[in-house]
């Protein structure tokens, strides 16, 4: 079953027990003009709440270096190319309260790309440093490249947090947080296994999209299990069929 299915599941999940169709009003800027002095983000996403149901939806793309988020050559607390991943200033401040934001990050279907994503969650937006100063980033921890952003969370492929695994890779990841309203930093890069035939050079092109949906409550969390539990085996058995 794939990592697509099961995400899909949960949206679907989601909007059963909303008992609505999500409108989306989410803006997608590249290269925002007011986030080129720090960092240098190519992307400013905002999501909002407008209607008070707690979905929205976003989906871009563009391109990374293969070993941009791990870089097995580079100190163990740089890992990550500044230059040749991609930045995202993600603005949650239009949120009404805590959210259920779900990242997939995977290969542009459109494109012949062999991308091994992997991505970092920071909180804040970078606006001191500059990359001129800071050419390389720590991928799974704040150490003090950045003056704002502080380490959330991240998700590795196959060549892992140091870029030395030799795992076989998966072309699309995902992963779920509860988030409060506020600014976020989310990193792309590619993490191909440190070995042939998976180690990788050049750029590859990705795909992200984002979704918020509202955080399950206590009340709901075992309705919200057993009807995606529900989900996931019917698309398994279709998959067997």
């Amino acid at each position: 079953m794939t990592t697509r299915t099961v995400l899909l599941a949960v949206a679907a999940m989601g909007l059963w027990i909303a008992g609505t169709v999500p409108s989306h009003a989410s803006t997608v800027t590249p290269t925002p003009g007011g986030l080129q002095t720090g960092l240098i983000y190519e992307w400013q996403v905002v999501m909002d709440d407008l209607d008070g149901n707690g979905f929205d939806l976003a989906h871009y793309h563009g391109s990374v270096g293969a070993k941009s988020w791990a870089e097995p050559g580079n100190p163990a607390s740089e890992r990550g190319w500044t230059h040749t991943s991609d930045w995202t200033a993600l603005d949650l401040t239009g949120l009404s309260g805590p959210t259920l934001l779900t990242l997939e990050l995977g290969r542009q279907e459109d494109t012949p790309s062999q991308l091994f994503p992997a991505f970092t969650l920071f909180s804040g937006w970078e606006t001191v440093n500059s990359d001129s100063t800071q050419h390389t980033f720590d991928n799974i921890g704040e150490t003090g490249h950045f003056t704002n952003l502080t380490y959330i969370d991240h998700l590795a492929n196959a060549g892992g947090p140091n870029g030395t695994d030799s795992g076989t890779g998966l072309d699309t990841l995902s992963k779920s947080w509860v988030l409060t309203p506020g600014l976020y930093t989310l990193n792309y890069g590619g993490n191909p296994s440190f070995v042939p035939p998976l180690g990788q050079t050049g750029s590859h092109q990705f795909a992200a999209s984002l979704a918020t949906s509202p955080a399950p409550v206590p009340a709901a969390v075992w309705l919200f299990g057993s009807g995606l539990a529900a989900l996931v085996g019917l698309a398994r058995r279709r998959m067997n069929a």
